[in-house]
């Protein structure tokens, strides 16, 4: 099959392992570009996300007419809410791709939504994929770097060739992954620096051996397929060498079992730190100006049943990583019918330790900045064996968190996505209804979650290299690269773009009030002084009235008021 030229739209993804939403870089790209330029070195590729697109469909379609077969990466089937873009919508694909100016050329259909089904949002089941055939002429099953490597190497047509074809291991494909970094280089994020790429330690679930969560895809890949630490650090490399500082070791159910000798054998493997020790190492040596490093994906049993080995493990992550870091924790619920029913990975007592374990070990931090790693908490609604216990249980569950002092970093609400082929779709699902659900939600946000928030970034926490993602008006939102970044608001003073360190001022269920660090006092605008707690509206506008202020003792009695640590700090008095 000779080819030319290539359209790679990325639709973006949202997996139980993978998140492709910018300013996240999923391996969807990387991979598909890797095998093309592996099997048809000379063949162009133009790389597009959904939200460059939207700027002008018709510009895009004019642009894809001249290419010899179009692809689309999409989609979302773990519900949840975006920042930095806009995942495609079914209906926005069958519009953008049915355009007469398309033609003949062949359309393709690959990643979440062409493997699992169209998940659409949290409570819903998701529609079949052939929903979206047409305008797509093929929707490949499998894994798209192998159909579409194989094809390029045959000569052969997608119509003769079976779509579901899956990788036997991950060596097969590591020198698509090496050859498709590059493929970065055209992502809208990349020239200023606002990416962060995942990064695939395994695939599938150690939890196969079982079934896995009633509700989970992973399991569905088998035997995990572990990446070899050689590898992994090569790629990191790579993107290193290219310009890219940040990366996620995620795209794995469990971290903590990276690198076990029990993979395969065990439902909850035994941890092997020097696995670990020898991973973030080899990373730290082949990219040793990395920006960002973190992880993803922690499963509490796992801790819970080897706290030995994980406490051995999270030291050694924290050894090499950076600060801010998160270990999701899919806890799903602490009902005791919920986790019978749906086969789920902990109880309340195993999670509680794990959350005690990750504590102990990751709460400390840098001088006036977040902690190095704290768990975060994924609990699931919708789910079979669910009832009005099942709000009251989670629930209590969350304010003992507090009661005890233990910092979870957030905690993700969602409603379950029904997916073809897991279990949950087969049973009944939970009685909670709607209503309940956001009622019980809105009481998470307005009595845990600004509570948490107090502790894991109290005032004057210093956030360094936050980039502003959009501007509100009044205001900027602004994040760091990392896992699940804190959304910051900052009050303007003049127009900005880029990114700039932060302090904390206010705090809200899952948002944070921040100023430029270092605040220059004869800079600063009026909308920023009220956002001093004790401030208010007079005194900013009296400070901001006098234009030379030189000390803190002046500025002081002009407040009449003593300033805090956390403020004093932050304050530059320089014109």
């Amino acid at each position: 099959m000779k080819v030319n030229r290539v359209t790679l739209v990325d639709g973006y993804v949202d997996e139980p392992t993978c998140l492709g939403v910018p300013p996240y870089v999923s391996t969807y790209p990387r991979y598909i570009s890797g095998a093309i330029w592996t099997k048809s070195p000379s063949t162009e590729i133009i790389y597009q996300t959904i939200d460059q697109i939207r700027i002008s469909f018709s510009n895009a379609q004019q642009l894809w007419a001249k290419t010899d077969f179009i692809i689309l990466i999409a989609g979302m089937i773990v519900p949840g809410k975006y920042v930095g873009g806009t995942p495609i919508s079914v209906r926005e694909a069958k519009e953008l791709f049915s355009s007469p100016l398309l033609g003949n050329i062949p359309k393709v259909l690959v990643g979440p939504w062409a493997r699992f089904g169209c998940g659409i949002e949290g409570g819903r089941l998701a529609l079949s994929s052939d929903v979206l055939s047409p305008p797509f002429d093929y929707i490949v099953s499998g894994d798209p770097e192998v159909v579409i490597g194989e094809v390029l190497e045959n000569g052969s047509t997608l119509d003769s060739f079976d779509l579901s074809s899956v990788r036997s291991s991950s060596q097969e494909i590591e020198q698509y992954i090496l050859r498709g970094t590059r493929i970065v280089t055209q992502h809208a994020g990349f020239h200023d620096g606002h990416i962060i790429c995942e990064i695939e330690s395994y695939r599938g679930c150690p939890r196969f051996i079982t079934g896995g969560c009633s509700f989970c895809i992973e399991p569905s890949y088998g035997e995990p397929q572990q990446r070899t630490q050689t590898a992994i650090a090569e790629e990191i490399a790579a993107l290193d060498n290219l310009g890219v500082s940040a990366f996620r070791i995620g795209h794995q159910a469990d971290l903590f079992t990276y690198g076990s000798t029990e993979m395969g054998l065990e439902e909850f493997p035994r941890p092997n730190p020097e696995a670990i020790e020898r991973l973030f190492s080899s990373i730290r040596r082949a990219a040793p100006n990395i920006a960002v490093l973190h992880i993803d994906n922690v499963n509490p049993g796992t801790i819970a049943r080897h706290p030995k080995e994980s406490i051995a493990v999270a030291k050694a992550i924290i050894k090499y990583h950076t600060p801010g870091d998160v270990a999701a924790f899919g806890v799903e619920s602490v009902d005791p019918e919920v986790i019978r029913r749906n086969n789920l990975k902990a109880d309340v007592d195993e999670i509680l330790s794990a959350i005690r374990l990750l504590n102990d070990v990751g709460r400390e931090r840098p001088s006036w900045g977040l902690p190095h790693l704290l768990p975060g908490i994924n609990l699931l609604y919708g789910l079979p064996g669910e009832s009005k216990k099942t709000l009251d249980y989670n629930m209590a569950f969350l304010q003992s968190l507090l009661r005890e002092g233990l910092l979870v970093r957030r905690i993700n609400i969602r409603q379950v996505i029904g997916l073809p082929g897991t279990r949950v779709v087969k049973e009944r699902s939970g009685r909670v209804r709607r209503n309940e659900f956001y009622r019980h939600r809105e009481e998470v946000r307005d009595t845990i979650d600004i509570e948490m928030i107090k502790q894991v970034a109290p005032h004057g926490t210093i956030l360094n290299d936050a980039f502003i993602e959009s501007d509100e008006g009044g205001h900027y939102l602004l994040r760091q690269l990392g896992t699940y970044p804190l959304l910051c608001h900052m009050p303007k003073a003049s127009e900005e773009t880029g990114r700039r360190s932060v302090f904390v001022t206010d705090h809200g269920p899952r948002s944070l009030t921040v100023l430029p660090s270092p605040f220059k006092i004869r800079h600063a605008s009026l909308s920023q002084w009220k956002a001093v707690p004790g401030i208010g509206a007079k005194r900013a506008t009296r400070v901001k009235g006098l234009e030379n202020i030189q000390d803190q003792q002046q500025l002081q009695v002009q407040l009449e008021i003593e300033l805090p640590d956390w403020l004093s700090r932050n304050l530059d008095f320089n014109p």
